[in-house]
């Protein structure tokens, strides 16, 4: 049977979701649940990668919208089916920011009361070691328990590019489900991440993926990144299809994509949309390139923008794969740390500093000093004869206070509250906008 994937144009709640649901054809599981089994515990995954307590930071693109999960809760129910269920397993930021505080602050603490749901925090499940084979290799991943106890799962990513997957959509988002420990093993400091993700739906495959694309993010998948209002809705009862239409919508063809190759492959699934029954809207009138990196210099000794106003003498090389995603906004922070000391107090011209991050970097020749940010990267370095004098940040991930002591230790003069005042003003560009309504994330009024 061919695989059927619907795009829909969001309009108004919930009927643009339901118009999309049935076009997929799981308007017809719920029927199907509602008859054999009305009491089928239902889990949905939403997006809620992190959280920033202190600072409403722009959520446009980067978390799933609560409208969108109220929605579908509210047709869940139309099929009286009640026993709905919802997990994530957020990343900590710090001491402000983990997955019921985002819970808390997108309204699904109000979702529960109102609807009479569950919330599960995926971080304070059980663990459940699952062994995957590989055909080079064996692995074992820990997996959230309560995210492999289910009856029907669904799971709703959101349409964004990501900085080190290129996409993050459907499989991308099941990372989520692991525990902590297996989520820094997907980054390897040898496979890439996109080869572990991809065997994550070997366990855990939704029964259904909803692409929520109301908001679409470039250069992903965090806050700093540029979000498009695009109003669209894709559902796919199969998780490669849903992201074949998804990466196909934000300008990339599945051979770019490392991790839908490898699926495809050892899968044996078809590349080819033509293969599918893609139905609603039209993917080409929609698709629209929408960049994931973030352009570093010839010399890899930072982001573009170093080399044209002029910063020398301190080095970061670009972030890799093997950098885990709670120490992923480190290198936009320093980034902002370091403009902010060379536009106010200037840089040390004494010594050459660099900084290194993730699992596997190495520190070059000719610098005085080298800030090695997390245990992992310390630990990959404590043999390199190329440090003349470490300054090493301890912590998995290092926490701000202790970055901004290091930094100031190797030289850097700059304003403590920098990267706050980044986020404030990022968070700023969408005050007089009706596009980004802050209200896609807040619970409807009855």
């Amino acid at each position: 049977m061919q695989e059927i994937c619907g795009i829909s144009i969001y309009k108004s709640s919930p009927d643009s979701l339901k118009e999309v649901l049935k076009l997929s054809g799981a308007l017809d599981d719920f029927k199907l649940l509602a008859n054999t089994n009305p009491n089928s515990k239902i889990l949905i995954k939403p997006n809620l990668v992190a959280w920033i307590d202190e600072i409403n930071v722009p959520m446009f693109g980067v978390l799933t919208t609560t409208r969108l999960v109220e929605d579908l809760i509210i047709i869940l129910k139309q099929f009286n089916l009640h026993n709905i269920w919802i997990g994530e397993g957020g990343v900590k930021l710090g001491p402000k920011s983990d997955t019921k505080i985002a819970f808390e602050k997108l309204g699904y603490y109000k979702l529960k009361q109102k609807y009479k749901i569950e919330l599960i925090d995926f971080n304070e499940s059980k663990p459940k070691k699952i062994n995957i084979k590989d055909k080079n290799n064996e692995f074992t991943l820990e997996f959230a328990e309560d995210a492999c106890n289910w009856n029907y799962f669904i799971n709703i990513p959101v349409l964004k590019t990501h900085s080190q997957t290129k996409i993050s959509l459907g499989i991308k988002n099941l990372k989520g489900c692991l525990k902590t420990s297996s989520k820094k093993f997907c980054h390897d400091s040898n496979l890439n991440l996109e080869h572990y993700i991809q065997f994550i739906p070997d366990i855990i495959n939704p029964n259904l993926n909803i692409i929520d694309g109301i908001f679409a993010l470039e250069q992903g998948p965090l806050y700093f990144g540029k979000p498009y209002k695009k109003n669209l809705i894709i559902a796919s009862k199969d998780v490669f299809v849903a992201d074949l239409v998804g990466a196909k919508i934000l300008g990339y063809e599945v051979n770019e994509i490392n991790h839908l190759s490898e699926y495809a492959e050892r899968k044996n699934k078809s590349k080819n949309l033509n293969d599918y029954s893609i139905l609603g809207e039209d993917i080409e009138k929609h698709s629209k390139r929408l960049e994931w990196d973030w352009l570093w210099n010839k010399e890899n000794t930072g982001p573009e923008i170093f080399d044209k106003i002029g910063i020398k003498n301190i080095a970061i090389p670009k972030y890799d794969a093997s950098l885990c995603s709670g120490c992923s906004p480190i290198v936009n922070m320093i980034n902002v740390f370091i403009l902010n000391a060379y536009k106010n107090h200037g840089l040390p011209e004494s010594s050459k500093i660099e900084i290194l991050c993730g699992k596997r970097m190495q520190a070059r020749e000719g610098y005085d000093k080298t800030l090695l940010l997390g245990s992992c990267i310390i630990n990959a370095n404590k043999n390199n004869k190329n440090i003349k004098n470490p300054i090493k940040i301890t912590g998995c991930p290092p926490s701000n206070q202790q970055i901004i002591k290091g930094l100031k230790e190797a030289g850097l003069k700059f304003e403590h509250s920098a990267y706050k005042d980044y986020l404030i003003k990022l968070s700023k560009r969408f005050e007089n906008n009706i596009e980004f309504n802050y209200k896609f994330f807040q619970v409807e009024d009855n």
